[in-house]
C-alpha cells in the first residue's frame, strides 16, 4: 500500500510541475451500484464463504438470492486537470465509495436481535454490520467539447490504485445475570464478537462520460472497476473483558479474490 500511495503522490506532483496549460478543478457526488461479487447474491455466495457470503446467505435464506452484501451507497470526488490541445485534458483525482449492507440483510438481522431479546436471560442484542469503502486514485485523460455556452459533451478514462477497506463487524448479546464459562472458569455478563477486515490494496480503472451545462456543471455516467482481491482479517471472542481463542490465532482468509466494481451517477462542478 505504501508503494502505491508514493506513486499515486508523484503522479499528481507531476501533473502540477508540468503544467503549461490552464488548470481546473472538479468536485462532485454520486450514487454508486455495487458491481460484482459484493453486490451480487450468487456471486459471493460462490467466491467466499465466511465471513461476509454467510452473512448474506443467512440474510437472504435462499440459495439462489441475487442480492450480495453491499446495498446502493454513495461517492465523492475531486479531480484536477490541465488542458491539453482540441478539448483534451489529463487529470487526477481521488474518489471515495460507501455502501453499506443492503435492505435485507438489515432487515433480517434486526430481526434476529429481537428474537434473541426474547429469549428468557438475555437482556439485549446488537449486530453492527461493516461497510465497505473503496478509495481509488486515479490518473488519465478526458475530453470536453462545448457545443456552444449551455451543452457540451464529456467523456474520461483513468487508472490507478484502489484502497479496499471494511469497517468492523461486531456483535453484542448482554444477559441477564452473570455467566460461567465451564472451561475457563471466567464469569461474564457480555458476550461480543469483533471481526477486524484487512484493507487490501488492487488497481482500477474508470471509464465515463456524459453532458456539460454552462461550462460549468457535469451530469453524467461512471464505471469503476476497482479490482480483485482476499477479504482476510482477525476474528476475537470476549467474554467480558477475557479473550477466548477460537481457533489458529483467530486469523481468517478467504480462498477466492472477491471483484468488486461502482457503476455511478454523477452531478459534478468545475471550476
Amino acid at each position: 500500500m505504501k508503494k502505491f500511495t508514493l506513486v499515486a503522490a508523484l503522479l499528481l506532483i507531476s501533473v502540477f510541475a508540468f503544467a503549461q496549460k490552464p488548470v481546473r478543478f472538479g468536485v462532485y457526488l454520486g450514487e454508486a451500484t455495487p458491481v460484482g461479487a459484493l453486490g451480487q447474491g450468487d456471486a459471493i455466495k460462490k467466491t467466499t464463504e465466511f465471513p461476509l457470503g454467510d452473512i448474506s446467505k443467512y440474510a437472504l435464506l435462499n440459495e439462489k438470492g441475487d442480492q450480495g452484501y453491499a446495498g446502493i451507497g454513495g461517492n465523492i470526488g475531486f479531480d484536477v486537470t490541465v488542458s491539453l490541445p482540441a478539448g483534451f485534458g489529463v487529470f487526477g483525482g481521488i474518489d471515495i465509495f460507501v455502501n453499506a449492507n443492503n435492505s435485507d440483510i438489515r432487515s433480517y438481522f434486526n430481526d434476529w436481535e429481537k428474537q434473541i431479546e426474547k429469549e428468557i436471560g438475555i437482556t439485549s442484542a446488537k449486530f453492527n454490520l461493516p461497510n465497505v469503502w473503496n478509495i481509488p486514485i486515479l490518473f488519465g485523460v478526458n475530453y470536453l467539447h462545448n457545443f456552444n455556452n449551455i451543452v457540451g459533451i464529456w467523456g474520461e478514462a483513468g487508472i490507478g490504485p484502489n484502497f479496499r477497506l471494511i469497517s468492523n463487524f461486531n456483535t453484542e448479546i448482554k444477559y441477564t445475570a452473570l455467566q460461567t464459562d465451564p472451561v475457563t472458569g471466567n464469569t461474564y455478563d457480555k458476550e461480543t464478537v469483533e471481526m477486524d477486515y484487512d484493507a487490501a490494496t488492487t488497481l482500477g480503472f474508470k471509464i465515463g462520460g456524459g453532458v456539460m451545462l454552462w461550462n460549468r456543471m457535469s451530469i453524467g455516467l461512471d464505471y469503476y472497476s476497482l479490482g480483485s482481491a482476499k477479504i482476510s482479517g482477525k476474528y476475537e471472542l470476549k467474554e467480558g473483558s477475557h479473550v477466548i481463542p477460537t481457533y489458529a490465532d483467530d486469523k481468517f482468509k478467504g480462498e477466492n479474490d472477491i471483484y468488486s466494481g461502482e457503476l455511478v451517477v454523477r452531478v459534478g462542478y468545475h471550476f
